[in-house]
């Protein structure tokens, strides 16, 4: 049987059946099957309680690493374990804050592990917490301990904030970044005036003010601290990412007049903008931080909490940096019109979309919640309620774009007790 020759209308057509297939295939790749999770037996450290767990993934080897904090009525320390198995096994613990130094004891503000993307670099960072005599306000440091070996020994913790020699101020709430050289920035909320030096007004309660610092030597010596914005609500946690252009980005909760408070973005040294005018009046402190990511294509995406009416609940928005627009609606997560305020945490997974963990259900009932927005970050791919987890606190996501699987770590608060609880979260793709 003679085959006829090739036309170019042929090679065309025969080129485009391969493509399509080639393209159906890489769909089918990229598609995804269901999520599940798998509830993990935490680490041991001694003490009757434990809480504030910090999780993340090396991302060279994909082990699981945990700090948190453990102890009971003779004094608590902040802890560190590394799961090489995906979190079925921990190696045993090991006490990475001082013997005796007083904790700040506050889900709100606790413990931050970061690690390099390379040379086995880990870090810690913990608030302090000092009741000097004759003052009606507790006091405290920024503290921060490193790792050179993955976690097995730890140098001696080292102060962010450079004010101590004149009395510790409050210094709290902070949090951490890692550049893309291995340096850190530290971000925190401080007593010190802000760069703005704006008259003290406290008719409406007294506010903080943003400060950073840097470490070039990931966290053994920390440089002078900067001031940035003032009028920061107290007590809301400080978010801080790295783009690849090696530019920090920062958010928090800022105190308008008439007890508005709403959540900012800000480059170091630049005006704030907000990320959506909620407008939410909240005569009390919200226990309400904001948390963030750079995706590595090199998109901003960001969770936080409003309970202004008719916007209250969960919001995430996905946008270029420069780009920001305050006005475009973001998108809502959890559609929650009651107390108490919710918390949520974000990770990223690459091709998974955005990965959120939150302390409530869709309806603001206490729950972990996992949930997967879509990469393009305009629609929830997930919704994912896990049971039995009445008394969830604060999560902590840890993910990294190169792994299937994700991280949640949380406080379960019972009867005024506390303990670690922990998950896998298995990405199917």
């Amino acid at each position: 049987m003679t085959v006829p020759p090739e036309t170019p209308l042929r090679r065309s057509v025969r080129l485009g059946r391969s493509f399509i297939v080639l393209l159906a295939l890489a769909l089918a790749g990229c598609s995804h099957g269901p999520s599940t999770f798998v509830e993990l037996k935490t680490p041991e450290a001694p003490g009757p309680e434990s809480g504030a767990p910090s999780i993340e993934i090396d991302p060279a080897n994909g082990d699981a690493m945990m700090s948190w904090m453990a102890g009971g009525p003779d004094g608590w320390r902040v802890w560190f374990s590394r799961s090489k198995d995906r979190g079925v096994t921990w190696s045993p613990p090991i006490a990475v804050s001082p013997q005796g130094e007083p904790l700040q004891l506050d889900l709100d503000s606790s413990p931050v592990l970061v690690v390099s993307d390379d040379e086995h670099h880990v870090g810690v960072g913990w608030n302090t917490a000092v009741y000097p005599p004759g003052r009606p306000a507790q006091t405290g440091d920024v503290r921060f301990a490193r790792s050179l070996d993955a976690g097995r020994t730890w140098d001696p913790a080292a102060t962010v904030n450079d004010d101590v020699a004149n009395g510790p101020s409050r210094h709290s709430y902070e949090s951490f970044a890692v550049y893309p050289d291995g340096s850190l920035l530290a971000a925190w909320l401080d007593d010190r005036p802000g760069a703005e030096r704006l008259d003290a007004d406290e008719s409406e309660g007294a506010d903080a003010a943003v400060y950073i610092a840097r470490s070039l030597d990931f966290g053994a010596h920390w440089g002078p601290n900067s001031p940035q914005w003032s009028r920061a609500s107290r007590g809301c946690r400080v978010a801080v990412a790295v783009d690849l252009m090696m530019r920090p980005l920062l958010s928090f909760r800022k105190h308008f007049p008439g007890q508005i408070r709403d959540v900012m973005m800000a480059r170091p040294d630049g005006p704030p903008e907000r990320l959506f005018t909620d407008h939410w009046v909240a005569p009390e402190e919200p226990r309400a931080g904001t948390s963030l990511v750079i995706s590595r294509d090199g998109t901003l995406r960001s969770v936080w909490y409003t309970g202004a009416p008719g916007r209250a609940g969960i919001w995430f928005r996905q946008d270029l940096p420069e780009m920001l627009d305050s006005t475009a609606v973001p998108l809502q997560l959890i559609h929650a019109e009651r107390d108490p305020v919710i918390n949520a945490d974000i990770g990223k997974a690459g091709m998974s979309g955005s990965l959120i963990a939150c302390d409530a259900d869709t309806t603001g009932a206490s729950a972990m919640m996992l949930v997967r927005v879509a990469s393009s970050g305009d629609h929830v791919a997930e919704r994912i309620v896990v049971p039995g987890t009445d008394g969830a606190h604060n999560p902590y996501v840890g993910s990294i774009n190169t792994r299937r699987y994700a991280f949640v770590a949380w406080t379960e608060r019972h009867d005024g007790k506390s303990r670690v609880r922990l998950l896998r979260w298995d990405l199917h793709r």
